[in-house]
């Protein structure tokens, strides 16, 4: 499959260290956060269901 856009970001310029390592706790924060509301809501749903099941 040959993919030609027709446009294209460039990124001129370089990102520091202090910048890439903000960036990437940044990123590791907002995983995490997602991670736990995510497992939230699963644990939140399977209640739910075992709830509905035995007093159904």
């Amino acid at each position: 499959m040959n993919y030609n856009p027709k446009h294209q970001v460039k990124v001129d310029g370089k990102m520091s260290e202090l910048g890439a390592d903000k960036a990437g706790l940044t990123l590791a924060s907002a995983a995490k956060i997602a991670a736990i509301l995510f497992g939230t809501a699963a644990l939140i749903s399977a209640l739910g269901f075992a709830y509905k099941n035995i007093f159904g």
